[in-house]
């Protein structure tokens, strides 16, 4: 088997060198002719995988993408040739998830909004929605689904309607951008959504920048009684239109997934769908090639405590990740020139909960305990 993949993808000479001949590319030099005598391609998004690309792949069997996202490829395009096309979908739920909880957790130690009395709506409940859900439910914060194609496929979970969504104080965006089909997300959100939205209120856009009326959006937020805004992506990336950078609370540039944890995970779906399309055993594991976990000591409380207090969390939470972080460094760059491919591109390291090993005193109810292993946080005793 011949292999070509993006160098861009976490320990993709690792994982693929075991299967064949696997050579890396650099994104901004792959040309059609590099694709002759290709049985396998393997990218992630910053590769558009077009007929331009295709031209001259006399030999390539099936694409795969090392991310949860596929509007960098021509899907149809692949069925017509009869090449086959996968994804590593949910490999960055966790942190998107995660990305989403520390803005909450920001905007409540801010005044934006109350976690103590606050309910979240959450428009997608795939494997990003479904990851925010579980966290949400360790520390008991209510929310609402809303998801009509999972819903008419069958899927049990109580689901409600877009109008219910908008009455929630936090609405979480994460949904696929698709324009065609019977349920379209592209400017999901409008004029009229927006209109319902008020200064109490938060709205949260992590999954694609089209799924907004950006256009709608700036003219809402232009008005002083508009909601407050987080950003992880933008319309037209990545030449960005500054001004819904500027109208933001908090904004990042398309970097919710992008956690260690979240990368690699998409190496290792690939790699595992590669095998199992041309019958190799797989032998590599996601933990051979994780760095080492981080051991923090933590008081969550007072003895006799039940629940994490919302400040106790914070301290914690932002030891793993704080989008404050993110924000101020993307506002700086950006001030200076567009440099929102290289901040994607040349991201810090950052981990997931489940990276940090908390030792805690022995008098730590089973209830905090609970939560913070529900948080994916591992715990030792001290």
């Amino acid at each position: 088997m011949k292999l070509l993949f993006e160098d861009s993808i976490p320990f993709g000479q690792v994982y693929f060198a075991e299967l064949g001949d696997a050579q890396a590319y650099n994104w901004q030099t792959l040309q059609p002719q590099d694709l002759k005598d290709v049985d396998v391609l393997a990218v992630r998004s910053t590769t558009r995988v077009n007929s331009e690309l295709l031209a001259q792949a006399n030999a390539l069997q099936c694409v795969f993408t090392a991310t949860a996202g596929t509007n960098h490829i021509d899907k149809t395009l692949l069925q017509s040739k009869n090449i086959g096309w996968d994804s590593a979908a949910g490999c960055n739920a966790v942190s998107v998830a995660e990305y989403v909880l520390s803005a909450l957790l920001r905007a409540d130690g801010d005044g934006k909004i109350s976690l103590a009395a606050c309910k979240v709506g959450i428009v997608g409940a795939g494997h990003v929605g479904t990851a925010l859900c579980r966290l949400l439910d360790a520390l008991e914060i209510p929310y609402l689904l809303c998801d009509p194609p999972l819903q008419a496929a069958g899927d049990v979970r109580p689901m409600v309607g877009m109008e219910e969504i908008l009455k929630c104080d936090v609405i979480s965006l994460h949904v696929p951008f698709t324009r065609l089909g019977e349920y379209p997300t592209a400017a999901m959100i409008g004029a009229h959504e927006l209109a319902a939205l008020n200064r109490n209120q938060m709205l949260i856009n992590a999954c694609r920048g089209e799924v907004i009326d950006e256009r709608a959006l700036l003219e809402r937020m232009a008005r002083p009684d508009a909601p407050t805004l987080v950003l992880d992506v933008f319309d037209n990336e990545p030449e960005i239109d500054t001004a819904a950078l500027q109208a933001a609370w908090l904004a990042t540039p398309h970097i919710a997934g992008h956690s260690i944890e979240g990368k690699i995970r998409g190496t290792q779906i690939v790699y595992e769908k590669i095998c199992h399309r041309f019958g190799i055993a797989p032998t590599r594991e996601l933990a051979s090639v994780l760095p080492d976990d981080h051991h923090v000591d933590f008081e969550p409380g007072s003895p006799g405590a039940t629940r994490l207090e919302w400040a106790k969390l914070r301290e914690l939470f932002f030891l793993v990740y704080d989008i404050q972080h993110d924000d101020r460094h993307f506002r700086q760059a950006m001030a200076k020139s567009n440099q929102f491919s290289a901040l994607r591109k040349e991201y810090r390291i950052r981990r997931e909960c489940s990276a940090f090993r908390l030792s805690v005193p022995g008098y730590t109810s089973e209830a905090i305990r609970a939560q913070l292993c529900g948080l994916g946080f591992h715990l030792t005793a001290k």
